[in-house]
């Protein structure tokens, strides 16, 4: 798990203790790539999101959470800019691949998948 006081820290506990349980975290390590080596251990499991981890060592394998975990992005601009074009296309996009909802699109072809 992430130390206190992170996004993704955060994000664990509150979605762990609105479904229910209160999670039992026995490391705290900030670098994603720590939490795999640990996993790859035996020292636990983690929760990692895509874009933080690289690749997976042998006999570590993906799970798929149900339901599909959610989070809630924003996008800042400055008020003057939102009449540029680019800036609302940007604006467009992003709120229409939201609308798409939950995505599974975190595995790669080369991940084990389970």
């Amino acid at each position: 798990c992430q130390p206190p006081g992170t996004v993704c820290h955060d994000w664990l506990h509150t979605t762990l203790r609105t479904a229910g349980q209160e999670p039992d975290v026995a490391y705290y390590v900030a670098e994603f790539q720590t939490q795999t080596a640990l996993v790859a251990a035996g020292l636990g499991i983690a929760l990692l999101p895509r874009l933080g981890r690289g690749p997976l060592p042998d006999g570590v394998v993906l799970r798929a959470l149900e339901p599909v975990p959610t989070r809630r992005l924003f996008a800042v601009t400055r008020d003057c800019l939102q009449r540029r074009p680019a800036v609302r296309a940007t604006l467009r996009a992003l709120r229409e691949a939201a609308g798409a909802g939950p995505s599974r699109n975190a595995a790669n072809a080369t991940d084990r998948v389970v």
